[in-house]
């Protein structure tokens, strides 16, 4: 049998070869490039609006605080006798945590019954008594230091390296005690930052500009990436709330859950994200309200009017960012940038501020740190080590960009974050952080750095 082909089939057979080489050598980017042409001829696809039945946190009803207790007693100090010794010890920031006392959960030195009750040990530990009730109390109770034996200084200095970047390997090598030690201190310390944002962020923060965004990192009990959800501030860098999980809808839900419990309310701010649309079921999801049309037979879910918020995209040739553009999802271009520039912001959307806040954050905690060996066990720890950083954060690091201008000797005044958004006055060491008491279950009146912040 002879196989004589046609001029027409060898050409056949040729652009088929060609086409296969071209497709094995360049079939993704060729695949990229169809994908970035037809979606610049459909232009941005419409989204639609997400209820708070779409949020697996709003949908269990689930509030991580108790209300914030009222107390309207008569201060201890007008209902003792003006006989004995005056009062010499500080007492602000403790309080009784007896249920049966009149002064449960009262911060304020002016109105609780707390004194000294002595120092013990060999680290010479305040205890406190309430007159009121006769309960007696270490000053510990509450914070990371209770029950442990390491002299304050030692944890402050150990804990301080930590949340500058210092891995756990590195820090046993360092400072010499065991790796498990520094673990434990970790989850203490993490456990007390989180119930601190808790109590101070919620509904305390009205925010003018808000920015979103996530960075991927891995931990060693689970294969495959994942993200931390990440909440910026821009005028006053504030990271007021991260998630840890995928990429998900319902991830997006649960980081924006966070956002409308810690800002004041009938407070929306103006957002600005990447190109995720899972910013946009989120941001519906939680800022808006129900209403009943006419002739409707139940009531619908409408987002607020006020919402303004924009996307920006990036296109990209292979690793490069070649192209930027913004989409306007909520609100109009003009109000956006009126807003922005009402800041003193430059008007541009743009994610700038937490692009920088995430690369912090990468340089403050050793497992969010690219190509290391220090990653997290599990999220869980992660979460914790996260806690920590953003408490060193917020209050003792100094923010270079929140500088100001003063009259002094000293010309200049360092800011933190937390100073910044005007929750406290000054700012705090690690020892003041750590000796803070914020215990669980209990949530005290006040703070003592946070009563008369202008």
């Amino acid at each position: 049998m002879k196989f004589n082909p046609t001029f027409l089939e060898i050409l056949v057979f040729l652009v088929v070869c060609l086409f296969i080489y071209i497709w094995t050598k360049h079939g993704r980017r060729i695949r990229r490039w169809l994908q970035d042409y037809f979606r610049r001829r459909r232009g941005p696809r419409s989204l639609k609006p997400k209820s708070p039945e779409d949020c697996p946190l709003c949908t269990r009803d689930i509030c991580f605080l108790s209300h914030r207790p009222k107390p309207e007693v008569v201060p201890w100090s007008e209902r003792k006798s003006p006989r004995g010794r005056p009062k010499t010890i500080d007492t602000s920031g403790h309080a009784c945590l007896n249920p049966l006392c009149d002064y449960f959960a009262i911060a304020d030195p002016a109105i609780h019954a707390l004194v000294s009750n002595g120092r013990r040990g060999k680290q010479r530990i305040l205890y406190l008594k309430c007159q009121s009730c006769g309960g007696c109390r270490t000053s510990r109770y509450g914070t990371p230091l209770y029950w442990l034996k390491t002299p304050l200084a030692r944890i402050a200095m150990v804990m301080t390296a930590i949340s500058e970047g210092v891995d756990i390997s590195a820090a046993r090598r360092i400072f010499g005690h065991h790796h498990t030690t520094f673990t434990r201190w970790v989850e203490r310390c993490g456990r007390h930052s989180e119930r601190l944002h808790e109590r101070l962020f919620h509904r305390a923060l009205t925010i003018g500009h808000l920015q979103l965004d996530e960075l991927v990192t891995k931990v060693k009990q689970d294969a495959e990436r994942i993200w931390v959800w990440t909440a910026v501030a821009a005028r006053s860098k504030l990271i007021m709330a991260f998630h840890i999980a995928r990429r998900s809808s319902a991830d997006a839900h649960q980081l924006l859950h966070q956002v409308w419990q810690r800002l004041v309310p009938d407070s929306l701010p103006i957002f600005t994200s990447d190109g995720l649309n899972q910013y946009f079921y989120g941001i519906t999801a939680h800022f808006g309200f129900w209403d009943k049309p006419k002739r409707a037979r139940k009531f619908h879910w409408f987002p607020d009017v006020r919402l303004q918020y924009a996307q920006l995209r990036k296109r990209r040739q292979g690793w490069r960012v070649s192209f930027l553009y913004s989409i306007v999802r909520l609100g109009s271009r003009q109000l956006i940038r009126a807003g922005l520039k009402a800041l003193s912001l430059s008007g541009i959307v743009q994610t700038a501020f937490v692009e920088r806040a995430n690369l912090t954050l990468r340089e403050l905690i050793a497992p969010l740190s690219r190509r290391t060996w220090s990653i997290a066990y599990d999220k869980h720890h992660l979460n914790l080590h996260i806690h920590w950083g953003l408490a060193y954060y917020h209050f003792c690091r100094p923010h270079q960009s929140l500088t100001v201008d003063i009259r002094g000797p000293s010309k200049r005044r360092y800011r933190t974050p937390v100073m910044a958004a005007k929750l406290v006055r000054h700012r705090w060491s690690v020892q003041d952080l750590l000796q803070l008491p914020v215990p669980e279950g209990v949530w005290l009146d006040a703070f003592p750095a946070t009563k008369g912040c202008q």
